[in-house]
């Protein structure tokens, strides 16, 4: 029997940075990233469930990692670097969801050694003006909207919804008064109140839609969250409200923010926003700086 010579078995394997060695074609695949990489991932995240829109915002942070890596070889070093970079231009929260998007990465890659840990900040106490919307400035925004737009912020306005529930809004759930979403793992109901009911059915009566989605594109599919928060942008500009206050999430704010002034009960709110915690909840009713300024 031919003995095997150590060095060439040995030649079939390469050490990585961390010191692992494993075979050369595996080691090329996860020391070497490129959109291909990406491509594969992708599917990964939505065969684990994964929503379009966390598929999506995950891929956009590990692109932009991919192109600044270029050709060079993935290392804890670069990821800090890159992360690093990333914190002069983004805030905490965009640079820990950076991280996450990463280190999923990275443990699917068998590349744990390239992990990092999220940033701690202290949380603020307030929000500020820049990002509030008021009440009067949701009003103009329903005075310069087209019908199928100014229908939209009602709902969201109406219930308190995250933009990607609003694919559940069909008109048969509408006709039931229940809309069940399952979002974020978690499936809720969203009861409605018999005027954002009957505004809704109104607006299906007058489009002709008699069954499926409500809000939908020309193909009939469910609006994209791009296509409505493009759509608010430019609402925003001929309604003149600054552009940092209209996006869909705020008019989640401003509903909780209008239902707990008329009612004063949180725990009916956390219920109706979906919220497992109460702490949750209160996030969105911060007072603004100015508000906490005149009070003091």
């Amino acid at each position: 029997m031919n003995a095997v010579n150590p060095m060439t078995e040995l030649d079939k394997y390469k050490q990585l940075d961390f010191g692992l060695y494993v075979p050369a074609h595996l080691a090329e695949q996860i020391s070497r990233l490129d959109l291909s990489t990406l491509d594969v991932y992708r599917g990964h995240l939505r065969g684990c469930g994964k929503s379009p829109a966390t598929v999506e915002k995950y891929s956009r942070h590990i692109q932009s990692f991919i192109l600044y890596l270029g050709d060079r070889s993935l290392s804890p070093g670069l990821v800090r670097s890159w992360l690093e970079a990333l914190k002069q231009s983004r805030s905490i929260g965009t640079v820990n969801g950076a991280i996450s998007a990463l280190n999923g990465l990275f443990r699917w890659l068998g590349r744990s050694d390239c992990t990092l840990g999220f940033y701690r900040s202290q949380e603020a106490p307030y929000r500020e003006d820049a990002r509030s919307l008021e009440k009067g400035e949701y009003i103009r925004l329903l005075g310069a909207a087209d019908e199928r737009l100014r229908t939209m912020l009602k709902c969201f306005f109406g219930t308190g919804i995250r933009v990607s529930e609003l694919r559940f809004f069909t008109v048969e759930a509408v006709r039931s008064g229940r809309v069940e979403v399952d979002n974020k793992g978690k499936v809720r109901t969203v009861f409605l109140d018999p005027e954002t009911q009957d505004m809704l059915l109104r607006y299906c009566k007058r489009k002709d839609i008699e069954s499926g989605v409500i809000f939908r594109n020309r193909r009939g599919g469910a609006l994209s969250r791009a296509y409505i928060w493009r759509s608010m942008k430019e609402l925003a500009q001929r309604a003149g409200v600054a552009l940092s206050k209209v996006f869909p999430h705020n008019l989640r704010h401003l509903f909780a923010v209008e239902r707990y002034k008329a009612e004063h009960d949180i725990e009916s709110l956390r219920l109706d926003m979906g919220h497992s915690l109460i702490a949750t909840t209160q996030r969105y009713l911060k007072e603004t700086v100015s508000a906490h300024f005149e009070r003091v």
